[in-house]
């Protein structure tokens, strides 16, 4: 059966214990405030040829770019002191990306990468639910990547 197209409502953000597969430890991120995004690029190499008009441009290393998770900051959330202690010891965590076709969240698909915590910014105003943005630095590419069917 194929897939619908997705919406951003339909996000689950995960955390658990890093290492060189996928976590069984996972536990739901709460009040995710924004639409993560996840994906990879190469660093782009000019190549000057002198007997051509143009230079050629070539593919290097691949890098995936630092993920910005916001939430809607709770102070005593158990998940949240995580990312703040993961923050503060420097040390690696695993964050489970999974983007879900509808509500129901039976089909989609999840990515999976080792990460740490590398910046933490509170931000709020008078009339605004605080929030606090976790800078997720990436450590290489993806541990595991998923296609999530119903029944599966």
């Amino acid at each position: 059966m194929a897939m619908d197209i997705f919406s951003g409502a339909n996000i689950q953000v995960q955390i658990g214990t890093a290492g060189s597969t996928e976590a069984t430890d996972f536990v739901e991120v709460p009040e995710v405030a924004s639409f993560t995004t996840s994906g990879a690029e190469s660093t782009v190499i000019t190549v000057k040829s002198f007997n051509s008009a143009y230079d050629r441009k070539l593919l290097g290393t691949k890098n995936v770019p630092d993920i910005t998770l916001t939430v809607n900051y709770l102070p005593d959330d158990a998940v949240h002191q995580q990312l703040e202690t993961a923050a503060e010891n420097q040390s690696r965590i695993q964050v489970k990306l999974s983007y879900f076709t509808d509500a129901t969240k039976t089909e989609g698909f999840s990515v999976t990468y080792n990460c740490f915590v590398s910046k933490s910014t509170i931000a709020g105003d008078k009339d605004q639910v605080i929030t606090k943005d976790f800078t997720l630095g990436i450590d290489g590419g993806a541990v595991a990547t998923a296609v999530i069917t119903a029944g599966a």
